[in-house]
């Protein structure tokens, strides 16, 4: 009989991703894997231990409430897997504590016979708030016994932690699943207009604060820093505990704040646009506060309707010497929808090389003043300066010891009107330097390229998506992984077009775009109506609006289990060619740091999986011939299969990367 072979975890702050092979292509009678995380103390000893949570149900069985049962009763059919619940807590919104050391414990299971082990299942519950009691959670249709089929196979431990020295990394939750949200926001028995919006926008609110995850901790962890003063660059500014946070050190705080957001309303007939509208409130207030608080100097940095925007979000601290000491930044904004609605990151470099740089362009960014329009009009002849953008043409490079570098580039970094040559041009855009620099280091991959981004282009082409997959087509032996928010930067995306006897086309853009080495997904529920059917009429207005950026990552990862090789690269940039010659941006380059790297991998991998399951159900329900109204439905219905024959179908690229073959 096959055994497991191999199993190795990696962890960030939130989630684990964990994978194992076999000693053979298939271990006969094999319904999937249970799968049990052990909490260890410093002594390796056993504390307590949880099966993995499991949600998908057997063919025959449904799970309409989406209540979670355990690995125990729903295996693993596939040879990796994501640990959801190591921080996040599977019956209520509240998070689990932080820098644990865990294991895991990996064993296959069939139908239960005669002379087998069975497992035992722990009764999964949880709290109905209408009774009063805790209850079991349950399920439709016949139980199936299950047994062990091999000897338990164990991981290597991980620590569950933000830090990994010199850097604190932490991501969000963002609104990924739907079914979770519809579960917490019914527990009263119904949903209100504006209700998500509301725990969103509440500091401190219990679902916010589950969503957000570490990233505010570390926020204000950051401005905790005795002494000295903050130099901020923000683009986006709503969220009213961050305000808060700015207005409890103002005093000692420099704050360069972009225009962000724009409405439209009709006047007289005329479409009238009004710029700055996101953060015009943000903006009143602290221009009153600094005109009354010593230290606090603000300066506004405008580029309303001129094509332009500050992207940036980043935080320098200097202490009572004027050194800089660390620096905050990452592709979160300093929103509500940022912080909980949206998937992102946010770091922390205590690095004074780095924090050097981002100082220095904070003063770039402070001398290259723009002219402030009139309050909600456009500006005029805004665009960044020959000055700093010459001095953005080059990175700040920085060594941080035990072979681990770090490259910080800042754009837009082309002087004077430099553009990229229009479609018809003859010659092909040679790319800005930051970029030119990414696509080289992703020629250099030797087994893997993970990226999760918004909108970098359309169609991602000039972006880090187009040279993946292109790297992926000419050479099969690299993984190539990603995760797209925008559906107009999908591979494969097709524009809006009239055909020639005048019929109109709407945009259309792929779910996947899938070959043996490279798998690519767009963030996407499995339709509009279904969002509507979990969440209410409002989830239109207040989901897809609200989470419009449902992947706000900039992240792109290389060669993650490379010690020497390892590439991570993050910040405020999309990875596409308009960012690096139109926009205030950062992106910071690390090389050699394997734990940040992996911890960013993982993040990626749980994005992606999220959106994969979800073109799987879409697929799923289109085969079993479901009407376009009834998809919800059949949403719930049970996919795993009753017999061995799964191991066929399950890829084993990525487990084998990961399990180390």
């Amino acid at each position: 009989m096959p055994e497991i072979v191999r199993a190795r975890a990696f962890a960030n702050n939130e989630v684990a991703y964990l994978a194992w092979d076999i000693d053979g292509e298939k271990i006969p009678g094999c319904l999937g894997f249970h799968i049990v995380r052990e909490y260890l103390d410093d002594a390796d000893t056993i504390t307590e231990e949880r099966a993995l949570a499991a949600y998908v149900a057997f063919k025959g069985q449904r799970n309409p409430d989406w209540y979670p049962q355990n690995t125990g009763v729903w295996p693993i059919q596939k040879f990796n897997w994501r640990d959801l619940t190591l921080r996040r807590r599977r019956n209520e919104a509240k998070l689990r504590p932080a820098n644990e050391r865990v294991r895991y414990r990996i064993r296959a299971v069939g139908k239960l016979k005669d002379g087998m082990e069975p497992v035992l299942v722990a009764e999964e519950t949880h709290f109905d708030k209408v009774a009063k009691k805790t209850v079991p959670n349950t399920y439709e249709g016949k139980p199936l016994p299950l047994g062990y089929l091999t000897a338990p196979a164990f991981t290597n431990i991980i620590e569950v932690t933000a830090n990994r020295p010199p850097f604190v990394s932490t991501f969000t939750n963002g609104i990924l699943s739907t079914q979770f949200l519809v579960r917490v926001l019914n527990e009263d028995g119904k949903v209100e207009d504006n209700e998500l919006v509301n725990h969103l926008k509440t500091p401190k609110d219990w679902l916010r604060n589950y969503l957000a995850a570490d990233v505010i901790p570390l926020m204000h962890d950051f401005f905790a820093q005795p002494g000295g003063r903050f130099h901020a660059a923000l683009y986006e500014l709503e969220d009213e505990e961050l305000i808060d946070l700015l207005k409890a050190h103002a005093a000692r705080l420099d704050l360069i704040l972009s225009d962000a957001g724009s409405s439209e309303k009709k006047v007289a007939g005329k479409t009238v646009t009004t710029y700055d509208a996101r953060n015009a409130p943000a903006r009143k207030t602290l221009h009153a506060l600094a005109k009354t608080t010593p230290g606090f100097e603000m300066q506004d940095r405008m580029f309303s309707g001129s094509g332009h925007i500050g992207h940036n979000k980043f935080v320098v601290h200097v202490d009572d010497a004027g050194k800089a000491r660390s620096v905050l930044t990452g592709s979160t904004n300093w929103t509500w929808s940022g912080l909980a609605g949206q998937s992102n990151n946010c770091i922390r470099i205590d690095d004074e090389a780095a924090a050097e740089a981002f100082l220095a362009y904070w003063h770039r960014l402070k001398a290259d003043k723009q002219k402030v329009p009139k309050t909600g009009a456009k500006a005029t002849g805004a665009n960044q300066g020959n000055a700093l953008k010459e001095a953005n043409r080059a990175p700040v490079e920085a060594t941080l010891g035990n072979g681990v570098s770090l490259e910080a580039w800042f754009s837009p970094n082309m002087p004077g009107k430099a553009q990229p040559p229009s479609k018809t041009a003859k010659t092909p855009a040679a790319p800005p330097p930051d970029m030119d620099r990414l696509f080289s280091l992703m020629r250099k991959a030797e087994r893997a390229i993970f990226f999760c981004v918004f909108l970098p282009s359309r169609g991602g082409l000039n972006s880090i998506v187009a040279e993946a997959i292109n790297l992926g087509l000419k050479d099969t032996s690299l993984e190539v992984i990603g995760a797209i928010s925008d559906a107009q930067a999908m591979w494969g995306y097709e524009a809006a077009k009239e055909t020639a006897d005048g019929k109109k086309v709407p945009a259309w853009a792929p779910r996947t775009f899938q070959q043996d080495n490279i798998s690519v997904v767009r963030a996407t529920a499995l339709t509009d109506r279904n969002i509507v059917g979990e969440l209410g009429d409002f989830a239109l207005k207040e989901v897809l609006t609200t989470g419009t950026a449902i992947i706000h990552d900039k992240v792109l990862v290389i060669d993650p289990h490379d010690r020497e090789k390892c590439v991570v690269a993050f910040g405020s940039h999309n990875m596409g060619y308009k960012a690096s010659y139109s926009n205030d941006e950062n992106l910071v380059i690390v090389r050699g740091h394997q734990a940040l790297a992996q911890a960013y991998a993982v993040h990626v991998l749980d994005v992606y999986d999220h959106y994969r399951f979800r073109a799987v159900e879409a697929e799923v329900s289109a085969e079993k011939g479901k009407p376009k109204t009834g998809a919800a439905s059949a949403r719930w219905d049970g996919f795993l299969s009753k017999s061995d024959g799964w191991q066929e179908k399950a890829g084993r690229r990525m487990s084998r990367y990961f399990a180390g073959e």
